[in-house]
């Protein structure tokens, strides 16, 4: 029996205020867990230290941080034999969906998603636009609410289900 490939989790954006909270990157995790499925943290060197916040209370070899240890041509194999990729609205994310793998993609209220969504067949976008987006000058008076309140239980789910409907239908 073969093990499936890691899921490729990209926490990071280059604005703080694009960024899924690393707790609810934590439970969406521990959802993936209890289903038996593997994580991989991507990104680059000086965001090595945060992702260890994020592995610090799993097994190591079920979450692996990868960030600034790969070559491009590495983490391209990553995103390849990936069931799924989960990202903020960020390159990693884009990258992904011109691929046509599954990406779940997730924005706040920073940036319109209707606008900046990766493009791609296999796209999953969970966005909370709320009264006070967009954020001005990118900083966030509510404790970046329109984030943090995105349950990883929910995202988890509607991935699963997009890719299970999926197959269903033989697309």
């Amino acid at each position: 029996m073969t093990l499936e490939a890691p899921i490729v989790l990209a926490p990071f954006a280059n604005e703080r205020i694009r960024e899924w909270p690393i707790e609810n990157f934590q439970a969406f995790i521990e959802c993936g867990l209890q289903d038996g499925r593997n994580f991989v943290i991507s990104g680059t060197r000086p965001q090595r230290v945060r992702a260890n916040v994020i592995c610090r209370s799993f097994p190591a070899h079920r979450v692996q941080n990868i960030c600034g240890t790969t070559t491009w041509s590495e983490m391209q194999s990553f995103l390849h034999d990936a069931p799924f990729v989960v990202a903020n609205n960020s390159g990693m994310a884009h990258l992904a969906a011109s691929r046509d793998l599954w990406v779940l993609c997730v924005f706040g209220g920073a940036h319109s998603y209707r606008e900046w969504f990766p493009r791609g067949r296999r796209v999953v976008t969970l966005a909370r636009r709320p009264i006070c987006a967009p954020c001005a000058n990118n900083i966030c008076h509510n404790n970046y609410d329109c984030m943090a309140n995105l349950s990883a239980e929910f995202a988890y789910n509607e991935i699963i289900c997009a890719i299970s409907d999926s197959k269903k239908s033989g697309s």
